[in-house]
């Protein structure tokens, strides 16, 4: 995000419960937006605001990622829905909702972030493992849908990344995960950053359907 605006972007962002981080982002440059993706109502409003904002959008990206880890025995259905509600609905219901903006501009782009647990599953993680793989075809799909529209669609796999979420885990987990690392070391948000301000720049006209994946991890 500050990368994104450092280069001079315009950026709109939402947040649900990271208010003080959204302000901080706020007070370097970004417009920032309450929003409850779970809720498509709440959408609804967003959207009707962002096009009384903005005559066109360059770049969609879906970045979220609720959890609600539990076994497939202790997996309530409420927890099922309100992930992939907000993984996978929310980013479908989006990208319809803001078509209009990004056929406006002559470069749109739209990004999906997927996870590591899409392609090699996970324990625990059946419902976000889930979404992120149906954030997957969803990608390769709309890629073909809006190719002839000029829109490029593409997927980014952070992998087990520096983060809110996996600094919370316990140190086993952790270890587990770096042990499975040629590399034995966990992604770098900023180079992550660094590698989608380069997909959102002109210089990225040709490439669509496409996953990235910052994995040193096996994937089979």
């Amino acid at each position: 995000m500050r990368k994104a605006l450092a280069e001079g972007a315009r950026v709109f962002l939402t947040y649900d419960r990271e208010e003080k981080k959204a302000r901080a982002l706020q007070g370097e440059g970004a417009e920032i937006f309450p929003l409850d993706l779970a809720d498509m109502r709440a959408v609804d409003s967003f959207v009707k605001i962002l096009k009384e904002t903005a005559s066109s959008l360059d770049a969609l990206i879906h970045n979220a990622a609720a959890v609600r880890d539990h076994t497939i025995q202790n997996l309530t259905e409420e927890e099922w829905d309100h992930v992939l509600t907000v993984d996978l609905k929310a980013p479908y219901y989006l990208t319809k909702k803001l078509l209009p903006l990004l056929f406006k501009s002559d470069r749109a782009k739209i990004f999906t972030l997927t996870s590591r647990a899409a392609v090699t599953g996970g324990f625990g993680v059946s419902n976000y493992a889930a979404a992120k793989a149906g954030l997957i075809g969803l990608t390769k799909s709309l890629a073909q849908e809006l190719g002839k529209k000029g829109i490029l669609v593409n997927a980014i796999n952070p992998g087990f990344m520096k983060s809110k979420m996996t600094e919370d885990l316990p140190e086993k987990v952790r270890q587990r995960h770096l042990e499975a690392s040629p590399l034995a070391r966990m992604s770098e948000p900023g180079e992550v950053a660094d590698f989608m301000i380069y997909l959102c720049s002109d210089k990225m006209t040709q490439v669509t359907g496409q996953v990235f994946h910052f994995e040193s991890r096996k994937i089979r």
